[in-house]
C-alpha cells in the first residue's frame, strides 16, 4: 500500500507540472512561427509587447532583445533602441535564449548583439571617489571626485539645471568627473544631475541624483566684546565766551595682544650662544666618533618614511560619504558635518538629431 501511494505521487507531479511548463513555452513557440512564416514585423512586435509584462523575469531579457532587433528592421529606431536600452540598462545586456528560433534568425540575432555588446555604453558603477583615511579639515574640499565605469567608450555631457557643466569623452573601464564643491552643500537638499551619453546616433540619458544633508555643531562660542571708545570735544571760546562746541565719539578696534620672546639682538643660525659670547663647540655639529650612528639613523628614518608613503591605501569609491570640518559663523566656531548620497534614478533612449522637431 505504501508503494502504491508514492506511486500515484510520483505520476501526479509531472501531470500536475506538465501545463505550467506548457504555458511558459508557449510564447517561443509562437515566436518561432512568426519567422518561420515570415509574418510582417509588426505582428510580432505586438505581439511580444502585448505578452511581455506577464512573462517572467528571465524570458523578459530574451523578449526586450527581440524587440530591440525587430523594431530596428521595422525602421523605428526610437523604439529599437528604447527596447536596446532596456535589455542593457534593466537586465544588463545578459539572459538571452534564442535557441528556440530557427537558425537563420538566430544568426542575425547574435550579430546584432554582438554589435552593440562592443558599443552600447554600460554604466556599470557610479560612485564618488574619496580618500581611504578621511579625516576632519578647516574647509570642505574643493571639488568631489566621481568615479564611472564604462564598458565601453562614449562622448559624454554633463548637466545641471540645463547648463553644461562638463563634456568630452569617457573610455572603457574607469573614469573620474570632479564637481564643484560649493554648489552642494550650501544646504540640505536634493541636486538633480543628467550624465549623456553618445555613440553614433544613440543616446543614453541618465539621471544622477546627489541627496545632501547638513547638520553641524557649536565647539565656541563668539564671546561679546566690550566696546573700546573714545570721546573728543572741541570748544570755542571768545574770552569766558562759549560761542561753538563739536563732540564725537570714535569706536577703537580691540589691540591684538601678542606675547613674544624678548631678543638678544644676536642671530644665531648655528646653535645657541654661550653666555661668554663664544658658540658652544658641543652644540654646533655633530662629532667624528658619533658620524656612522647618526648616518644609520638618518637611512632607518628615510626607510621608515618611504615605507609610510608605500601603505598609504588606495582611494575608496562609496555611494555614500560624510565630511567633516570646521566653519566660523556669527555664532562662533562650528563643525559642520556633510552627508551625500549619489543615486541613478532613472535612464532615457533617445535618437540623435541634428535638427531636432
Amino acid at each position: 500500500m505504501k508503494r502504491r501511494g508514492l506511486l500515484v505521487i510520483g505520476l501526479f507531479l509531472p501531470l500536475f507540472l506538465l501545463p505550467l511548463h506548457g504555458q511558459q513555452e508557449d510564447w517561443r513557440a509562437t515566436v518561432a512561427s512568426f519567422f518561420l512564416s515570415q509574418t510582417d514585423v509588426g505582428d510580432l512586435t505586438a505581439y511580444l509587447e502585448s505578452r511581455f509584462s506577464s512573462l517572467e523575469s528571465y524570458d523578459q531579457s530574451t523578449a526586450a532583445l527581440l524587440l530591440a532587433y525587430s523594431w530596428e528592421k521595422a525602421g523605428d529606431r526610437a523604439k529599437a533602441y528604447t527596447w536596446l536600452a532596456r535589455f542593457f540598462e534593466d537586465y544588463r545586456g545578459e539572459g538571452a535564449f534564442i535557441d528556440f528560433l530557427p537558425r537563420t534568425a538566430q544568426n542575425e540575432l547574435w550579430a546584432y548583439l554582438k554589435q552593440w555588446q562592443t558599443r552600447y555604453p554600460l554604466v556599470t558603477d557610479l560612485s564618488f571617489l574619496m580618500p581611504a583615511e578621511a579625516s576632519p579639515s578647516l574647509s570642505p574640499p574643493d571639488r568631489f571626485v566621481l568615479a564611472v565605469e564604462m564598458t565601453n567608450s562614449a562622448f559624454y555631457k554633463l548637466t545641471s539645471e540645463g547648463e553644461t557643466i562638463k563634456a568630452g569623452l569617457l573610455q572603457r573601464g574607469l573614469n573620474t568627473l570632479s564637481l564643484e564643491s560649493s554648489p552642494l552643500i550650501r544646504q540640505t537638499g536634493t541636486h538633480t544631475f543628467f550624465l549623456d551619453l553618445k555613440v553614433d546616433d544613440l543616446i543614453i540619458r541618465r539621471e544622477i541624483a546627489i541627496e545632501v544633508s547638513l547638520s553641524s555643531e557649536l565647539l565656541l562660542n563668539n564671546l561679546p566684546q566690550a566696546d573700546i571708545s573714545r570721546r573728543y570735544r572741541v570748544s570755542l571760546f571768545f574770552g569766558n565766551r562759549l560761542l561753538a562746541q563739536s563732540q564725537s565719539t570714535i569706536k577703537l578696534t580691540p589691540p591684538i595682544q601678542l606675547t613674544l620672546p624678548p631678543a638678544d639682538g644676536r642671530f644665531s643660525p648655528y646653535g645657541p650662544v654661550h653666555p661668554s659670547g663664544q658658540r658652544d663647540p658641543n652644540t654646533i655639529g655633530v662629532s667624528i666618533l658619533s658620524l656612522p650612528s647618526v648616518l644609520a639613523q638618518l637611512i632607518k628614518d628615510y626607510k621608515a618614511k618611504r615605507e609610510e608613503k608605500e601603505r598609504v591605501p588606495p582611494p575608496e569609491i562609496k555611494k555614500e560619504v560624510q565630511l567633516v570640518y570646521l566653519n566660523q559663523t556669527t555664532r562662533g566656531l562650528e563643525k559642520m558635518m556633510a552627508d551625500l548620497k549619489l543615486k541613478s534614478k532613472s535612464y532615457q533612449a533617445m535618437v540623435f538629431s541634428v535638427n531636432p522637431s
